[in-house]
C-alpha cells in the first residue's frame, strides 16, 4: 500500500471512528437529558439550521411524516420547541427551538467544548483554517451520501 492509500485508510477510519463516537456522547445526552436520542438530533437541527416545517425535519432526518409528528409532540410537552402558524403562509407549521431550555441542554456539552479547546490549543490558526475547510468539506460530502442513500433506498 502506498503512503498516500495507507494516509487515506487511516483517516477514514479515523473518520468513522468520530462519528461512531459522536453517536455514543448524543445517546449519553439524550439519556441525561430524559429524551429519545432522535428528539435530540432535531433540537440540533433546529439550533444549528433555525426553525423548521416537519417536512423539512422529515427529510433532514430521514424519519417518516408520522414519527415526526410524534417526536415535535414529544418536544412540544417537554417546553423544547414551539409550534407556529408561518405568517406569510398560515397554512405552514414552523417548529422553532425553545431558548428555555437551551441553557440546560448546553450545559451537558460544556464538557466537550471544554476539551476541543484544550485539543484546538495545539494547532496554530492557519493549520485550525485548514482542519475547518475540512469539516466543511467532510459535511457537505455527508449531506450527498445521505442523500444518495435515500435515494437508492427509495427506487429513484
Amino acid at each position: 500500500m502506498t503512503d498516500r492509500a495507507d494516509l487515506s485508510e487511516r483517516l477514514t477510519l479515523a473518520a468513522q471512528r468520530n462519528a461512531t463516537d459522536a453517536v455514543m456522547m448524543h445517546q449519553a445526552v439524550a439519556d441525561k437529558l430524559g429524551l429519545h436520542v432522535t428528539d435530540l438530533r432535531c433540537l440540533n437541527l433546529l439550533r444549528l439550521g433555525g426553525p423548521a416545517t416537519p417536512g423539512e425535519l422529515a427529510n433532514r432526518t430521514g424519519l417518516t411524516t408520522g414519527a415526526v409528528t410524534r417526536m415535535i409532540d414529544r418536544l412540544l410537552r417537554g417546553g423544547l420547541v414551539t409550534r407556529a402558524h408561518d405568517e406569510r403562509d398560515r397554512r405552514r407549521v414552523i417548529i422553532t427551538a425553545t431558548e428555555d431550555r437551551a441553557g440546560e441542554i448546553a450545559r451537558h456539552y460544556e464538557p466537550l467544548a471544554r476539551e476541543f479547546g484544550r485539543v484546538m490549543a495545539d494547532y496554530t490558526d492557519e493549520q485550525l483554517e485548514l482542519i475547518l475547510g475540512l469539516f466543511d468539506r467532510l459535511h457537505e460530502t455527508s449531506l450527498r451520501v445521505t442523500a444518495l442513500l435515500r435515494d437508492a433506498e427509495s427506487g429513484e
